[in-house]
């Protein structure tokens, strides 16, 4: 709920300076607050957007995308300036106010409304950085599914190496239920983290990668800060990355030779 109360905050702050910026482009503030909110939608949509971007992808697909979002996003928020104003011009002014009162060309501007947009959501990035470390929320914790069934009294964070028990844990709210030899990596993406799994599964959880490695044992190997492998999901390695299936990983220099030897040792 502290969480939900703060970014709320931030929007309607956001916001209400966006608005005192447009009266000083000849609007009156409720029409200035009436536009600003317009553009809300289309930040929001910016920033899952983004935040869906996989940045670890090849350069080439990586740039295609951000084209593609940056035109979407210029796309929509010219409609939501467009109709605000449209609804301006025939609900608040009177008729006689409307001659020669047309958008500011600040507001068709494309870098004056993608560095707007941007700004807004670096703000909510950067408060979200914030509160994961100062407020954090309920642990999603990594369960066998014999502790689910009540065999067992407690939860093992560190469980033997030969067990072959399916793994419990929460994504997206929900429980997911996976047998240990069906994932095949787990990334770290800043406070989540994504488990990978046969069939092109993914699933989102809030555990360190760190006890992800814990959990699954010795047959997962640490190739990178943000990536913990299986070994026998591993199909290539070259210099630098490792392949599992036809995606390839990135190894950094810490793992690299640990890496090597391991994998190599394995074949």
């Amino acid at each position: 709920m502290k969480r939900f109360t703060l970014f709320s905050l931030y929007w309607t702050a956001a916001l209400l300076l966006l608005a005192t910026i447009l009266c000083n482009m000849g609007y009156r503030f409720p029409e200035a607050l009436m536009l600003s909110t317009s553009l809300l939608p289309v930040a929001i949509i910016f920033r899952q957007m983004i935040a869906h971007t996989n940045f670890k992808a090849k350069r080439v697909e990586v740039v295609r995308s951000l084209i593609f979002i940056l035109l979407f996003v210029l796309t929509m928020a010219f409609l939501a300036v467009h109709i605000a104003q449209a609804t301006i011009l025939y609900d608040y002014r009177q008729v006689s106010d409307t001659t020669g009162f047309s958008v500011p060309p600040m507001l068709l501007n494309p870098i004056f409304l993608l560095a707007v947009l941007t700004l807004m959501i670096i703000g909510d990035y950067g408060l979200g950085r914030i509160l994961g470390r100062r407020l954090p929320e309920a642990k999603e914790t990594i369960t066998f599914a014999s502790d689910l069934e009540g065999t067992t009294s407690v939860g093992r964070e560190n469980p033997p190496a030969e067990s072959n028990e399916p793994i419990t844990f929460v994504s997206n709210r929900q429980s997911v239920t996976l047998a240990r030899q069906d994932i095949l990596y787990v990334e770290s993406c800043d406070t989540e983290v994504w488990i990978h799994a046969t069939g092109g599964r993914r699933f989102r959880n809030k555990t360190a990668i760190s006890s992800w490695g814990r959990l699954l044992g010795p047959e997962y190997l640490r190739i990178h800060r943000s990536y913990l492998v299986r070994l026998s999901a591993c199909t290539g390695l070259d210099h630098d990355t490792v392949a599992v299936g036809e995606v390839r990983l990135p190894v950094s220099r810490k793992y690299k030779e640990m890496v090597q030897q391991i994998i190599k040792s394995e074949k």
